[in-house]
């Protein structure tokens, strides 16, 4: 046999010995794409702690926080792993507003593996447990008497948090001045802080002060009353009209094996399966649990392109 052909023999080999490797067969990224203490971070902290403690990863899963630009940074290093499926990240709804905003070069259906939508997350509005405002109703008549002069704070600007706050104002016929974070946990410690009035919070997010009683969420962006939460009003029930959730995912970059994707879907699967996601995450954090997947998550995602064109050009006409 001539070296020629040896050599294509055994690039043969190996090219059939590489495609019969189980997935995954090496160390796979995790990426966050906000700074740690927030929403997304302890969404994927949980999704690998679960995944870790039940041995159902041959490799290691490492969490990488990649955060700035409200996500954009982490978004687009993911958006740049086309084809790599030893990589994915949490998803928020800045996978559509992204492109939207002109912060990304493409979305869900183009840039990104859609892996499964696993849970949707209502917006509150929280305040330190000695702040002056018991209601809020209070929040909203302080902010009338004094137009601009109270602070709401959120995570970066132009998404979901921000978003929440225009709406809100519109609703209550208010103005304060938003303030921007860079995740929602920095959001917490400025608020308990006392460094603004009151904050933009996922539950997850503020469970743990509202449990030791050092919060107070005044109310809930939700179309009714939560379940687990029922204390807290809606905003639409004291009188002001707007909803705002924001879904919670995992996605990989554009063109994974499909390999991949039936094992991250199989094994999300049985993550949200799990009596701790249930209790731990879900109920603890007063969240809606979902396992979409397929074109039941691309349908779903396709919906918020209208909502969040409005919500964005709306909002970018109000800081004019």
């Amino acid at each position: 046999m001539s070296k020629t052909m040896m050599a294509a023999v055994l690039l043969a080999a190996s090219t059939f010995s590489f495609a019969q490797q189980k997935y995954p067969s090496r160390v796979v990224e995790v990426v966050v794409p906000y700074a740690p203490g927030g929403g997304t971070d302890n969404l994927m902290r949980m999704i690998t702690g679960i995944i870790d403690e039940n041995k159902w990863s041959p490799v290691p899963l490492n969490v990488n926080n990649r955060a700035g630009g409200s996500g954009a940074i982490g978004y687009n290093y993911l958006i740049n792993k086309k084809g790599d499926s030893h990589v994915i990240a949490g998803a928020t709804p800045m996978i559509v507003s992204g492109r939207i905003e002109g912060r990304l070069p493409g979305n869900h259906r183009d840039a990104m593996t859609v892996l499964m939508i696993v849970a949707i997350d209502e917006l509150m509005l929280s305040v330190r447990s000695e702040s002056p405002f018991k209601t809020i109703d209070d929040f909203v008549n302080a902010a009338r008497a004094k137009p601009g002069g109270l602070t709401i704070g959120g995570t970066a600007t132009l998404t979901e948090d921000h978003i929440f706050t225009y709406l809100f104002e519109k609703a209550a016929n208010i103005q304060v001045k938003y303030v921007p974070f860079n995740s929602g946990g920095e959001v917490t410690a400025a608020l308990m802080g006392g460094h603004i009035d009151a904050a933009v919070e996922n539950p997850n997010e503020i469970v743990a002060q509202i449990e030791s009683g050092k919060a107070k969420n005044l109310a809930v962006a939700s179309q009714k009353r939560l379940k687990d939460a029922a204390d807290v009003p809606t905003f639409a029930e004291r009188g002001y009209q707007f909803y705002w959730e924001q879904m919670r995912g995992v996605v990989g970059p554009a063109n994974m094996d499909p390999a991949a994707v039936k094992w991250w879907q199989d094994t999300l699967k049985k993550v949200v399966g799990t009596k701790k996601w249930q209790e731990d995450y879900i109920k603890r954090n007063l969240l809606t649990p979902t396992d979409w997947t397929g074109d039941r998550a691309l349908k779903y995602l396709d919906s918020l392109n209208e909502k969040y064109e409005a919500a964005i050009k709306g909002l970018k006409a109000s800081q004019k």
